[in-house]
Parts: structure tokens; C-alpha cells; sequence
């Protein structure tokens, strides 16, 4: 009986040190669970920390390597470019170049041109008076138009008698040996005015008269330096005979002397009206009175 007591009490007792140590052992191993998750949580963490780490770093490489690419790409696209630009510039500038040569040459052909006109131009004015009764013409053309009032000017006159008169040969006829020692200066004054003078006397005739014309009969050649134009003013169908005397000058014909009725010399009549002048050697005195008469 005593037996049994104590085996059913130290039975007791170890079930009441089972049921103490059961919680024990509980915590225990749910202590360990815990921990084991929380390291296997850890090393995950830091698995995923490392394996981020090493996800940017390779993102990283990749990015700056691509970027690497990019700016090798960019450099080589901006050498071909710029090759591109130096190519095109080459070209542009020979075609600039090009287009200058063409523009010179285009000019150059427009001066070789105006030239060749303005020397044409030139060659036929000359042509007018290559002839004695060229010259002739010209003058009685400008004679008719004072007539018609179509251009009475005293400028445009006298742009005609200095085109068909040869004023100096006939100052020097005029004037006489005297004229030689008169300076330079001087005489081509006393040209200026004198053609003025003739001019002058033309308007005032033919100003005052209508239905003019004129009529060539025949030209005769006196020598290898003179010619002589026969004409008619026809003035109402009466005619009135006026006779030119011209001498070449620079390869051009031109008057020096006018006979009216086949008599009566412009030269002679001139002289007779400058004889006080001429006699006295008082040139300048001349002037001045031509001057006036012009005025």
C-alpha cells in the first residue's frame, strides 16, 4: 500500500514536472522557430539588399555604357556630320566660286558688248562726216528745225555749228599771222565765242523764216584736203545758191567757209567786220565784243 502511494506520488510528481516543463520547452522552441525565421529573414534581406545592389550596379555599367555608346555615337555622328557640312561647303563654295566665274564672264561680255556699241556708235558718227555732203545735211537739218520752231535754242544750234564747222580755220584765216602768237588759252575762247557768234547769226535768219529746205546739186573735190558742196536754199520756191568749203580735220569734213551766190565769202565778210580788232591786234577787245553780241 505504501508502495503503490509512492510510485503514484513520484508519479504525480514527474506529471507535475511535465506539465512545468512543457511550456518551457514550448517557449523554447518557439524561441528557436522565431529566430530561425528572423536570420532566414535577415539573410534574405541581405540576399536582396546584395542582390539589389548588384541588380544596380549592372544597371549602372548598362546605363554608363550606353551612354558611353551614345556619346561615341554622338562624336562620330557629329564627325560625319561635320564631314557632311565640309563636304557640302566645299561644294557650295566651288559652286560659289563657279557662279562668280560665270558672273565676271557674263560681265565681261556686257563691257566688251557696251564697248563694241559705244565704239560703233562712235565709228558712225565719225561715218556722217566721212563725207563732205554727210556734213552738209546734218547742218541744213539743223537749219530747218530752227525754221519749224521744232528746236530754236541757241544750245542746240550751236551743238550743230560745232559738229560741221571748222572754227579755228576760220579765226586763223580771219585773224591772219597774228593768230599764231596768240596764247593757247586764248584762242580756244575766241573759238567758243565764235562759234556762238555763227550760231547766234543762224537763229536769228532762220528764226524768222518758213518753209525751208535745201537742195545738193553737187559735190567737186579742189584737192586732196578740200571739197566744195554746191547747194540751194529754197525759200517759196526761190532758190538762193550757197556754196560750202570744207577741209578734213581728224579724218572728219568740215566748213570753213560759206559763199552765198557763188560770191559773197563768210570769211571775207568776217574779216571786214573784225578788220578794227585785227588791225589794232586787240583780241581781247574782240572777245568782249563777240561775248556781247552773244548775249
Amino acid at each position: 500500500m505504501n508502495f503503490k502511494k509512492k510510485i503514484n506520488s513520484k508519479n504525480k510528481v514527474f506529471n507535475i514536472l511535465g506539465l512545468i516543463l512543457l511550456p518551457v520547452i514550448v517557449v523554447i522552441l518557439l524561441k528557436s522557430s522565431l529566430n530561425f525565421f528572423s536570420d532566414s529573414e535577415n539573410n534574405y534581406e541581405k540576399s536582396s539588399s546584395t542582390s539589389q545592389l548588384q541588380t544596380k550596379n549592372d544597371l549602372r555599367e548598362e546605363k554608363e555604357s550606353f551612354e558611353y555608346k551614345k556619346k561615341e555615337d554622338l562624336v562620330f555622328s557629329n564627325k560625319d556630320l561635320e564631314a557632311q557640312n565640309s563636304n557640302e561647303k566645299d561644294v557650295s563654295r566651288k559652286n560659289t566660286k563657279k557662279n562668280d566665274n560665270i558672273e565676271k564672264s557674263e560681265v565681261n561680255k556686257e563691257k566688251n558688248k557696251l564697248s563694241l556699241n559705244l565704239s560703233q556708235k562712235k565709228t558712225d558718227s565719225l561715218k556722217v562726216f566721212e563725207d563732205p555732203l554727210m556734213t552738209v545735211n546734218f547742218l541744213h537739218e539743223g537749219l530747218k528745225k530752227i525754221s519749224s520752231n521744232d528746236n530754236s535754242d541757241l544750245e542746240h544750234v550751236f551743238k550743230v555749228i560745232n559738229r560741221t564747222y571748222n572754227a579755228e580755220k576760220m579765226l586763223e584765216m580771219i585773224i591772219g599771222a597774228d593768230w599764231k602768237n596768240q596764247e593757247n588759252e586764248k584762242k580756244k575762247e575766241l573759238i567758243m565765242v565764235f562759234e556762238k557768234y555763227i550760231s547766234k547769226n543762224y537763229l536769228k535768219r532762220f528764226s524768222k523764216i518758213n518753209d525751208v529746205s535745201f537742195s545738193n546739186e553737187k559735190k567737186e573735190k579742189i584737192s586732196s584736203e578740200f571739197f566744195l558742196v554746191r547747194s540751194n536754199l529754197i525759200i517759196k520756191q526761190e532758190k538762193i545758191s550757197i556754196d560750202y568749203l570744207l577741209s578734213l580735220k581728224n579724218n572728219t569734213w568740215k566748213i570753213f567757209d560759206v559763199l552765198l551766190d557763188g560770191s559773197v565769202s563768210e570769211i571775207a565778210t568776217k574779216k571786214s567786220e573784225f578788220r578794227i580788232y585785227i588791225k589794232e591786234k586787240k583780241i581781247d577787245e574782240l572777245i568782249e565784243a563777240l561775248k556781247k553780241f552773244n548775249s
